[in-house]
């Protein structure tokens, strides 16, 4: 297979000359806890220059936390509300509660899709993307489910009639069911899943409840899970880490697009990984922009800064401190199948996912 060179500034990602099987993993968290209380206390630090702000009544750059006006325009659906909540490490606290679209307010620049190319002769512009969790995001093209077999070292890999070289694709208003249904489906052993968002409605809105001051968490959890873990500023989701040795394991692909994202019917259109899309927040001094806000109130930035550099001195949630913005996240890179590292503070929530179980999800639409 032809190798391409990775650069976590494009979204269309490398393959490599030699291909080995891949150790695919739930990234959680783990680390020196000197790293952890480095972070802890710059986070710590953080949330009290906050609050003293707040206190105040400064709304400049040392008022840290969540601020709404950084999402774009409809990424947000009706009014945001203040609110008192309990966060997940018991902390009686204020809240921000609104609602957001489930779907990219910024088409133009985060667009969904493609995902599934048709045939094994179609090119990258035709397919998404797939990631192999250790930093390799693959482009979908049809060379790509081509090899699938020798990718993985699995012969029974084959997505494709051999004759014709159509690809099994599983799409349309049966793809969301598929996504949504654990249970095997008769006649199909490999196949391509893709549900498109016009078969949901154009979107899945969801009510998050996150602190307008982030709390710093006693130890930092780990994004393991199937709880989506914060808000993109055009108002798609962050899923968690996707069981990808699940979705392996029953050969089938629910392709990501040059986003990182894909949709299922129960969280809708999410990201499980960080392509360059939703950079809306542009920080006048270089600083790489904002994407997003995490569920524990910390913002989250892009990988990298104007220039191209990565910061290099992340603790073990992908976090730094800085005097402009505070404690904050960097997104992982691409393929590491996770937005960012672990929560270094208490959690908010999801209105959605109270009070119950989420609905039974398989591999292919997780």
């Amino acid at each position: 297979m032809e190798s391409r060179a990775s650069d976590a500034s494009a979204l269309k990602r490398a393959r490599p000359l030699t291909l080995a099987a891949l150790t695919l993993l739930l990234f959680g968290c783990s680390g020196e806890h000197d790293a952890h209380d480095k972070a802890a206390s710059a986070a710590e630090t953080s949330a009290t220059v906050t609050k003293e702000a707040a206190a105040d009544g400064e709304s400049g750059p040392a008022a840290l936390g969540l601020e709404p006006e950084m999402f774009a325009e409809g990424a947000i659906v009706g009014e945001v509300e203040t609110v008192d909540c309990t966060l997940s490490g018991g902390t009686q606290t204020t809240c921000y509660q609104f609602r957001v679209a489930g779907a990219p307010a910024d088409p133009q620049t985060s667009p969904e899709g493609p995902f599934c190319p048709p045939n094994i002769h179609s090119g990258e512009e035709e397919g998404g993307t797939w990631m192999d969790g250790e930093g390799t995001l693959y482009q979908v093209d049809g060379e790509f489910i081509k090899n699938l077999a020798t990718l993985y070292k699995d012969k029974e890999w084959q997505m494709y009639d051999v004759n014709t070289g159509e690809i099994t694709v599983i799409d349309g208003a049966r793809g969301c069911e598929v996504a949504g249904n654990p249970n095997p489906i008769e006649g199909f052993d490999n196949f391509c899943l893709e549900c498109p968002l016009e078969e949901l409605g154009g979107g899945i809105e969801k009510t998050v409840v996150i602190p307008k001051v982030p709390v710093p968490a006693a130890e930092p959890t780990s994004l393991a899970g199937r709880s989506n873990t914060g808000v993109a500023l055009n108002g798609v989701l962050f899923g968690p880490p996707a069981p990808l040795e699940l979705i392996l394991s029953s050969h089938t692909l629910g392709v990501l697009d040059d986003c990182g994202a894909h949709a299922n019917p129960h969280e809708g259109y999410h990201y499980h990984t960080a392509t360059g899309c939703s950079e809306i927040g542009i920080q006048e001094d270089g600083h790489s922009p904002m994407i997003g806000y995490a569920l524990d109130g910390y913002a989250i930035y892009a990988r990298e800064d104007k220039d191209g550099n990565i910061p290099a001195d992340l603790d073990e949630c992908g976090g730094e401190s800085d005097p402009v913005r505070g404690y904050h996240y960097h997104a992982s890179a691409p393929g590491v199948n996770q937005i960012f590292g672990c929560f270094m503070g208490e959690k908010g929530h999801f209105l959605d996912e109270e009070g119950g179980e989420r609905p039974p999800q398989g591999p292919p639409g997780e």
